[in-house]
């Protein structure tokens, strides 16, 4: 008979198809995690070819675009050159006029081209007053020594006459305490 200690290391001792298993298991798991990486990378890549394909599109569209531009600017040029519009005007009956024979008409009620001026007129600028609650206009020293200064009972205000402190009361009307 095998002895307690020897039953358990048998027990747990693991036969050698499940020691192959656990090997192709983890060789698998290396397999298919590498695999993974791969497609991702593949993934990745694809989509930066597919993005360089349409930018480089995008380039020869905006170099197209521009030449047909610079194309029409130089037909808008030459239609609208000096001698080209003489052609045209003579063509419609239109006739060269001397400075001589021109006539102006003035128009009852029209004053003519007005001065645009965005600054403001000339002068001195008035700065607006603004009332400002005395809240606002009060320090944080004057604020504590008013808070104090309520919170105490008036037998015990005579040390603050000393130090030339008026009560807030007394300030706002004038009064000396």
């Amino acid at each position: 008979m095998k002895t307690k200690p020897q039953q358990l290391i048998h027990a747990y001792k693991n036969a050698p198809w499940r020691v192959q298993l656990q090997m192709i298991g983890g060789f698998s798991l290396i397999v298919v995690l590498v695999a993974l990486v791969a497609g991702m990378y593949l993934n990745v890549t694809a989509r930066a070819a597919t993005i360089g394909r349409e930018i480089q599109g995008m380039e020869s569209t905006i170099l197209e675009l521009q030449r047909d531009n610079a194309d029409l600017e130089n037909q808008l040029g030459m239609l609208t050159s000096i001698r080209t519009m003489q052609e045209r005007a003579e063509d419609l009956g239109f006739q060269p006029i001397n400075p001589a024979e021109v006539i102006y008409i003035t128009a009852p009620g029209y004053a003519g081209r007005q001065a645009v001026s965005l600054a403001p007129p000339p002068g001195p600028v008035v700065a607006s007053a603004s009332h400002l609650p005395a809240e606002y206009t009060q320090s944080l020293f004057d604020w504590l020594l008013e808070v104090t200064q309520n919170s105490m009972p008036a037998q015990s205000r005579g040390w603050l006459d000393g130090i030339g402190v008026q009560p807030a009361a007394a300030k706002s009307t004038g009064d000396s305490p």
